[in-house]
C-alpha cells in the first residue's frame, strides 16, 4: 500500500471530490485521480461511487477510512516525536563493554545518565571484545567499549583510555621484595593470563615472543576480577589492567614488579560500525563519554564526516 496514494483517497473522502482534494494537495486533479485508481488496484475493491457530480463512499471505502485516519495519526505523531528527539518510557538502546570498563570506566556516567534521561532503557552486553564487535557487525548494539587495537573493515574505532598492564604479584610472592625482575624470571612461574583470544594476552604473547621466550604454565580466565582474586591467594602471578588492580595496591594485597626492559599497555577505545546513523539518546551517551575520557574529534569526524 503506497502511503501518497492513502493520503490522496483521505484527501478526496474528506473534500467530496478529486478537483477539491488535488487542490488541498497542491497537485493535479488527474495525479490524485490515478493515485486513488492504483491504490483500488492494489486492494482489490472500490473505494469510491463515482458520477459526473458527485463522489461517495463504498462500503470497503469507508472500511478503509477509519483505518486511514489512524495511520494518519500515527504518522503525525512519529513525525513529531522524530521531530522531538525522545523517547517513551522503556524505549532505549543496547551498547556493549568488556568488564574493565563497565566496572571502571562507565559507573558514574552511567549514574548522571540515567539521572538525566530516566525514561530510557539501556541494556548492557558485557563480554570479551570479539563478542562485542560480532554484536555490532549484527546491528545489536549501537556502540561498544573495547580493547584495541582491533582492526575490522566495517569497525571504526576511537581510543579513550591507555592503561597500564603492569606484573602483580601476592603480597607473600617471593618477587614483592624486588624492585625489577626479567621477563625470563617470570615465565618460570605459574602465571595466571587473559585468555588467547583476547587483546590483552596478545599483548603479553607478543612481549614473550620479541623476547625468544615461551610461556610454561599457564592458567587462562576471563575475568580480571577472578585473576586478580587467585593472584592474592598466591596461586600464580599475573600482567592486569592497572584499573583492576589498583584497589588491591593501594591496600596492599598486590605488589606491582618491574619487569626489565620491558613495559605492557593496552588501549581501551568506543567502536561502532562504520556508516551507522545514532539517534539522540545514543549520542546523548556517547557525548557524555567523550567528555569525560576524550576523544570527540576523532569520533565527530569518523562518524559524520567533520571535525
Amino acid at each position: 500500500m503506497n502511503l501518497q496514494h492513502l493520503r490522496y483517497f483521505l484527501a478526496v473522502a474528506r473534500n467530496g471530490g478529486f478537483t477539491q482534494a488535488a487542490r488541498e494537495m497542491h497537485v493535479t486533479q488527474p495525479t490524485v485521480s490515478s493515485g486513488v485508481a492504483d491504490l483500488e488496484r492494489s486492494l482489490g475493491v472500490q473505494l469510491f461511487n463515482r458520477d459526473s457530480r458527485h463522489v461517495a463512499l463504498t462500503t470497503e471505502g469507508r472500511m478503509l477510512l477509519s483505518y486511514a485516519v489512524q495511520i494518519e495519526d500515527l504518522l503525525e505523531e512519529a513525525g513529531e516525536r522524530l521531530e522531538r528527539r525522545d523517547l517513551e518510557p522503556g524505549e532505549g538502546f543496547q551498547f556493549g563493554a568488556i568488564d574493565a570498563a563497565v566496572i571502571y570506566l562507565l559507573p558514574d556516567i552511567l549514574k548522571e545518565y540515567m539521572r538525566s534521561y530516566p525514561g530510557v532503557a539501556l541494556k548492557t552486553q558485557v563480554a570479551p571484545s570479539r563478542y562485542l564487535v560480532e554484536d555490532l557487525l549484527m546491528n545489536r548494539s549501537e556502540f561498544a567499549l573495547i580493547h584495541l587495537p582491533y582492526g575490522h573493515p566495517k569497525i571504526d574505532t576511537v581510543p579513550i583510555y591507555r592503561d597500564e598492564m603492569p606484573l602483580v604479584v601476592g603480597a607473600d610472592h617471593r618477587f614483592a621484595d624486588r624492585r625489577e625482575v626479567d621477563l625470563a624470571e617470570v615465565v618460570e612461574e605459574p602465571l595466571i593470563l587473559f585468555h588467547a583470544d583476547s587483546v590483552s594476552r596478545k599483548v603479553v604473547d607478543e612481549k614473550l615472543a620479541e623476547a625468544g621466550l615461551a610461556l610454561g604454565a599457564v592458567m587462562e580466565l576471563r575475568s580480571p576480577e577472578a585473576m586478580r582474586k587467585l593472584v592474592e591467594a598466591g596461586l600464580g602471578i599475573s600482567f592486569l589492567p592497572q584499573l583492576a588492580v589498583r584497589e588491591s595496591i593501594a591496600g596492599g594485597a598486590l605488589v606491582t614488579v618491574a619487569v626489565k626492559g620491558v613495559s605492557f599497555e593496552r588501549e581501551i577505545g568506543v567502536a561502532w560500525r562504520r556508516g551507522r546513523y545514532f539517534g539522540q539518546a545514543v549520542r546523548l551517551m556517547l557525548e557524555a563519554v567523550f567528555e569525560v575520557y576524550g576523544g570527540r574529534e576523532i569520533w565527530l569526524e569518523k562518524s559524520t564526516g567533520r571535525a
